[in-house]
């Protein structure tokens, strides 16, 4: 990745990606997906040219924490 928006943060996305994939149940899964949603829609509104691969890869990581939260409110 050669975006220096998505390179400056990409250390803290990885800690928050690595964290949700430990945790045990859907809720403390949860705390590290809001989290996560914030930084991905932050860094995305940050993006002038939004066709950058680094922008998708972004809005995966978004989807997958809305998915997220969206099973604890189920839960």
């Amino acid at each position: 990745m050669n975006c220096p928006l998505c390179l400056k943060e990409n250390s803290e996305i990885e800690n928050l990606n690595k964290n949700i994939n430990q945790a045990k149940g859907v809720l403390e899964k949860a705390k590290f997906a809001k989290i996560l949603l914030g930084k991905a829609n932050s860094l995305i509104e940050r993006h002038e040219d939004k066709s950058l691969p680094c922008v998708s890869i972004l809005n995966l990581r978004k989807r997958t924490a809305e998915l997220i939260i969206k099973s604890q409110k189920l839960a």
